[in-house]
């Protein structure tokens, strides 16, 4: 597996809850392209362990030379 710690990360998009977060990154796990979730500050209104909504958000990032391809693996040409 490639290191992570190589890439120019540049963030995608922001989800309200870690789930939905998690979701995306399975995704693009799926099409071949890495991601990273920033979970700081993303204590789910039930605490830590809660993976329901975030008061802060959950950013998705990924290596700025798969942005493209992450947008399309997630249906986001049209969202800015």
């Amino acid at each position: 597996m490639e290191d992570q710690h190589e890439h120019a990360w540049v963030a995608l998009i922001e989800y309200g809850a870690v789930y939905e977060a998690e979701l995306a990154a399975g995704r693009l796990e799926s099409a071949g392209i890495l991601s990273r979730i920033d979970r700081r500050g993303a204590a789910g209104i039930f605490g830590l362990g809660h993976a329901g909504s975030s008061v802060r958000g959950v950013t998705l990032y990924v290596p700025e030379d798969c942005v493209t391809e992450a947008r399309e693996a997630l249906d986001l040409e049209g969202e800015s």
